[in-house]
C-alpha cells in the first residue's frame, strides 16, 4: 500500500515542455478566450507533435530536438500574421550591395517554392535574428536575402557558436554570411515550416568601410603574415590568421593517384606578395562557390600541412588547408563600373525636348574582374556598328 507511484517519463516530459514554451503560465488563474495564445500550448498538442517528430526520427530523437521542434511549431502558429514584406533592415543593407551574385545562388523564396535545396547552392544570406531555442543551448538564425520577402531559420553549427554567444558577437543582426552544403529539412519531416539544418560551409562577409570590420581586421589578421607562418611552431600549438588576396581558384580535381577524395586549390597572395595555396579536400571543395578571384580572404586558425602530407607539388614547405577550428571571412571583390559614352540617334534627339542639341549620353556600364565590360546581366550582347 505504501509503493511510491512511479511518474511517467513521457507524462513528465509534456509538463517540461509546456514550463519551457511557456514560462509565465504560472500566474495565471483564469485564462480566458484572450489569454488562450499567451497561456502556452495545450496538453494534447504538445503529445501530438512528439509522436509526430519521433515518427520523423525513427532512429532516435533527443529531448533538445523535441524542445527545438515544440518551441518553433509554437510560436510558428501564434505569429501574428506572417508579413511577406522584406524586412527593412536588408532594404538598407541593399542600397550599399555592390557586389557580384555568385554562380550558384538560390534565393529563399525560391527554396520554398521548390522545396528543395541543392548541397551545392549558395545563399547569400542575411542575418534576421540570432536566438537559443528556449530550454537549449541550440542557436537558430533567421536569415533573408536581398532579392526574397520570405525569411528561413538555420539551425547553426557548433563551430560557429563562440562567434555569436556574446552580445556583439561577429554572427550577430545585420551581418552577411554566404552559405552552402545544407540540407533543407521540409515541413513533411515533422516541423511546421522548412528549415535549414547545420552546414561546416559558412563564410562571413566583411567590409573594410564599415569601422567595426576595419577595426576587426586589423586586430584579427594584420599580425600575422604568409612569411611569419612556421609548420614547427604550428606542431607546438601555434595559430595563425592570414589574410590575403584570391589570386586563382583551380579546376575540381577528382583522379589523384594517392586519394579517393577530390581536391580543389585556391592560390594566395598576400600584401608582401608571398604566395601559398589554401587546399579544399572532399566535400569541403563546396567552398569554392563562396569565393572569386580577386577577393580578399582572412583564415583564422588555418590547419597547416606539409606539402608531402598533402602531395601537392610546389616549392612551399606548406601549404593550408580548411580544419575544424578554421573559421572562413570574404571581403568581396566590388563590382566596378565604366562610364561609356553612346552617341545618340538623330530621331532619339529630336524626339526629346529635354535634351535639346545633345547628341552623347554617359551610360554606366559594370566591369568584370579583368577590366572589360561585363554584358552577363544583359539580355543580348550589343554590337558597334562599323
Amino acid at each position: 500500500d505504501d509503493e511510491e507511484e512511479v511518474e511517467d517519463p513521457f507524462l513528465a516530459f509534456i509538463e517540461y515542455a509546456r514550463a519551457v514554451i511557456s514560462p509565465e503560465d504560472d500566474g495565471i488563474e483564469d485564462p480566458g478566450e484572450a489569454t488562450t495564445e499567451a497561456s502556452g500550448p495545450g496538453w494534447g498538442w504538445i503529445a501530438s507533435r512528439i509522436l509526430k517528430t519521433c515518427t520523423a526520427y525513427s532512429s532516435g530523437v533527443t529531448a533538445a530536438i523535441l524542445l527545438s521542434d515544440l518551441s518553433q511549431a509554437w510560436h510558428e502558429q501564434n505569429k501574428p500574421g506572417m508579413s511577406k514584406k522584406k524586412p527593412e533592415l536588408i532594404d538598407q543593407l541593399k542600397k550599399s550591395h555592390r557586389r557580384r551574385r555568385l554562380a550558384n545562388t538560390v534565393t529563399i523564396d525560391s527554396i520554398y517554392e521548390k522545396n528543395f535545396l541543392s548541397m551545392n547552392s549558395v545563399l547569400e544570406a542575411v542575418i534576421v535574428n540570432a536566438d537559443v531555442l528556449p530550454g537549449t543551448n541550440i542557436f537558430m538564425l533567421t536569415l533573408g536575402d536581398f532579392w526574397s520577402s520570405n525569411t528561413i531559420d538555420l539551425y547553426l553549427h557548433r563551430r560557429y557558436y563562440e562567434l555569436v554567444e556574446t552580445q556583439n558577437g561577429i554572427l550577430r543582426k545585420g551581418r552577411e554570411v554566404l552559405i552552402t552544403g545544407c540540407y533543407l529539412r521540409t515541413a513533411r519531416e515533422g516541423c511546421g515550416t522548412p528549415r535549414l539544418l547545420p552546414t561546416e560551409y559558412l563564410v562571413i562577409l566583411l567590409d573594410e568601410d564599415a569601422d567595426d570590420d576595419a577595426i576587426l581586421i586589423g586586430t584579427l589578421f594584420y599580425s600575422d603574415t604568409f612569411s611569419s607562418v612556421s609548420l614547427d611552431a604550428f606542431n607546438s600549438g601555434t595559430s595563425y590568421s592570414l589574410y590575403a588576396r584570391i589570386e586563382s581558384i583551380g579546376p575540381l580535381e577528382s583522379e589523384l593517384k594517392f586519394s579517393t577524395a577530390h581536391r580543389r586549390q585556391i592560390a594566395l597572395v598576400d600584401c608582401d606578395g608571398v604566395r601559398l595555396k589554401f587546399i579544399l579536400w572532399g566535400e569541403q571543395v563546396i567552398l569554392a562557390n563562396l569565393m572569386s578571384v580577386g577577393s580578399t580572404l582572412g583564415l583564422e586558425k588555418p590547419y597547416i600541412s606539409s606539402l608531402d602530407v598533402s602531395a601537392i607539388e610546389g616549392k612551399d614547405e606548406f601549404c593550408l588547408e580548411y580544419g575544424s577550428a578554421t573559421h572562413l571571412y570574404l571581403v568581396p571583390s566590388i563590382l566596378q563600373e565604366e562610364r561609356v559614352c553612346v552617341s545618340l540617334t538623330q530621331n532619339q534627339c529630336q524626339g526629346s525636348k529635354l535634351l535639346g542639341s545633345v547628341g552623347v549620353s554617359q551610360v554606366t556600364l559594370p566591369r568584370d574582374a579583368e577590366g572589360s565590360i561585363d554584358f552577363s546581366n544583359y539580355p543580348f550582347r550589343f554590337c558597334r556598328r562599323i
